[in-house]
């Protein structure tokens, strides 16, 4: 590369970094903007008769260049505040759970513990565990995650896993009224197999709080 290619290249990017840091083109974009990018890049785009695609970039003169970039730049202006949009929302949001219940190895996983973090959320109840030291499950064995009522006469799937070292299980239901959570072995089954529900086999559980007497 050329001093002269080099020089271009950095102007290049010092006007696009004025063009980030004015306020004005963070603004709403107009609504034809998608419309005029895309007709700017396909006539910038078009090569002559006598070069390729490739050489007319590599040669494009740097006026040419600066143009497409701002048109460009103006288009990823909006991709830009949609990520930082984006971000905002997911740090608000990364707020401290609701409940961690602290998670026990049973005599099937002796010396296992852990711990299932509850967070209510519009969608449901999600579950963060994390529960290392359960040895890997794969093909057609898995951990399946379970909420069940203090009566053990209700139980509710939140989800199958092959490890639990760091998983999120998501549940339907009000952890209020399905305080118990479980972790047993589980096989692929058919449909309407007995072997669909819960085979008892449980590895480690935990409960939100205690069940009445």
């Amino acid at each position: 590369m050329s001093d002269n290619e080099t020089s271009d290249d950095a102007a290049l990017l010092a006007e696009l970094d004025l063009l980030l840091a004015d306020p004005s083109l963070w603004a709403e974009p107009d609504t034809t903007l998608e419309d005029r990018v895309v007709a700017a890049i396909a006539a910038e785009a078009a090569p002559s008769s006598t070069s390729s695609t490739s050489d007319y970039f590599i040669h494009a003169q740097p006026s040419r260049a600066r143009r497409w970039f701002s048109v460009a730049g103006a288009a990823a202006v909006g991709a830009a505040a949609a990520a930082v949009l984006t971000v905002a929302v997911t740090r608000d949001s990364d707020e401290p759970a609701d409940a961690t219940v602290a998670m026990v190895g049973t005599d099937l996983a002796p010396g296992v513990d852990g711990e299932a973090e509850f967070t209510t959320v519009s969608s449901g109840v999600q579950i963060v565990l994390r529960i290392p030291g359960l040895p890997r499950r794969d093909g057609g064995d898995f951990y399946q995650v379970w909420l069940k009522n203090c009566e053990s006469t209700e139980l509710v799937p939140a989800g199958s896993f092959h490890e639990l070292d760091d998983a999120i299980a998501w549940a339907g239901v009000d952890p209020a009224d399905y305080p118990l959570i479980t972790v047993t072995r589980e096989q692929v089954a058919p449909p309407k197999d007995p072997l669909q529900g819960s085979s008892g086999e449980v590895v480690v559980a935990g409960a939100l709080g205690e069940c009445p007497a």
